[in-house]
């Protein structure tokens, strides 16, 4: 009787260490749970990094109960008999844990299949480059899509779609590219999907003050979004090329950009379809703006500069960062600063509601930028330097300017000022600039 008593005890135990190894596992990378424990980025890390033994743990514990059990219930069908010796010091006396570990087993897996980040955020099997008449067909005008031009390619991608992998993997004009989307920051950026010339196998495995964390398997890195470098690994501190992305409309993106494709990437299984589903439902960024506070819980304090929710403009050259006022930029469609040392200017295409960042020197000289026909919603812009007119994106049009192209500023566009304020707790806020 002491025995069983003892067989009883000892599964009760397992079964508590085996649970709760199993949660330590799951509640950091879930959801629909990561505020229940709001663990530092290092603890999730650490976690993440010892996952398998941590799940080789939880199966020996488990695996001790569902082997005792076993043997009970063969015990008591007389399938062995009572005076065996492995039936008396391992028997479970009843199939309660038997069964209690079984339907644990069955919860958790529904739960790791439907919540688990690294299982539940990778981009879909299939995807192909739709022309803009056959997009058509798929989005409707007002949809928003996260807009990429690099060399002579210029490629749409929805953003309702790029919200559950949180990345995208494509090749544009023979460079292979991520497209990165965090939707609790509506942070967009692209970068070269590879470090010291070894391409990247990127996979989102967490978030960390509402920014997604991603994994790269070939280098056993791992990279904060915000950051844009690597934050652990044999390359911390290193960080990755990045290229702007613009948030419009299709209709408005199509007509920027008549030339563009879409990257369609369909969701095809039963969790990406539910998944998808739930983040529209849930968590659309129409939905997000009208908060007063982010979406999960946060480590650090929120920076009362600008309404947490509100939307800016982030740019950061040689350590140096600044968030403009998306509200600042409407208002101001032409501002010359400095960042980083770095002259830039950023330009609002009213019509299309498009922000753009560019370098503002050309050639040796370094140019500063006006409104020309029209100060509240310039469609062309003057250089004063030369008198040369510049269309919003950058392109040269007329005079001197003519054939000529400004250098793109890799920037967050319309992200949360919350979460550029966390990531870049020394950001000043942009001010308009005299342009005479």
């Amino acid at each position: 009787m002491e025995l069983r008593i003892a067989v009883t005890a000892l599964n009760a135990t397992l079964y508590i260490i085996g649970l709760t190894t199993a949660l330590a596992i799951f509640l950091p990378f879930s959801p629909m749970t990561i505020d229940l424990v709001n663990v530092s980025r290092r603890t999730q890390i650490s976690i993440y990094r010892h996952r398998r033994m941590l799940w080789a743990f939880t199966w020996i514990c488990f695996g001790a109960i569902l082997l005792s059990g076993l043997i009970g219930v063969l015990g008591s069908h007389g399938a062995m008999g009572t005076d065996n010796a492995i039936y008396h010091f391992l028997a479970t006396p009843n199939p309660t844990w038997l069964w209690t570990t079984l339907i644990t087993i069955g919860v958790l897996t529904l739960l790791f299949w439907s919540g688990y980040v690294p299982y539940v955020m990778t981009p879909p099997s299939r995807q192909r480059v739709l022309t803009a008449a056959e997009a058509d067909r798929i989005l409707h005008p007002d949809d928003v899509v996260l807009g990429l031009v690099y060399g002579n390619k210029v490629r749409a991608y929805p953003r309702d779609a790029i919200a559950r992998p949180h990345y995208f993997t494509d090749t544009i004009d023979n460079m292979p590219m991520t497209i990165s989307y965090c939707i609790l920051c509506n942070s967009g950026i692209a970068f070269k999907s590879e470090l010291n010339g070894r391409p990247l196998k990127l996979m989102s495995v967490t978030a960390y003050n509402n920014n997604i964390i991603y994994y790269d398997k070939a280098m056993d890195n791992f990279i904060q979004q915000l950051d844009g470098k690597v934050i652990d690994g044999p390359d911390v501190g290193k960080s990755l090329d990045t290229y702007p992305v613009a948030q419009t409309t299709w209709e408005e993106w199509k007509k920027l950009h008549p030339e563009t494709s879409l990257y369609y990437a369909p969701h095809i299984t039963l969790r990406d379809k539910m998944v998808a589903k739930m983040l529209q439902m849930l968590i659309p960024v129409a939905k997000l703006s009208k908060r007063s506070k982010p979406w999960h819980r946060i480590q650090g304090q929120l920076d009362s500069r600008l309404p947490a929710m509100s939307f800016v403009v982030g740019v950061e050259i040689n350590a140096d960062s600044c968030g403009y006022p998306l509200e600042l930029v409407r208002q101001h469609p032409v501002l010359n600063d400095v960042v980083g040392g770095k002259p830039i200017v950023l330009l609002y295409d009213n019509e299309h509601d498009v922000v753009g960042v560019f370098s503002r020197r050309l050639d040796s000289a370094t140019l500063t930028f006006e409104p020309w026909n029209d100060p509240g919603a310039p469609t062309l812009v003057r250089d004063q330097e030369t008198g040369g007119l510049w269309a919003v994106t950058g392109k040269g049009v007329e005079g001197s300017a003519h054939g000529k192209t400004l250098e793109p500023i890799p920037h967050f566009n319309k992200l949360f000022w919350f979460s550029w304020a966390l990531f870049k707790p020394g950001t000043r806020i942009g001010t308009p600039t005299p342009t005479g």
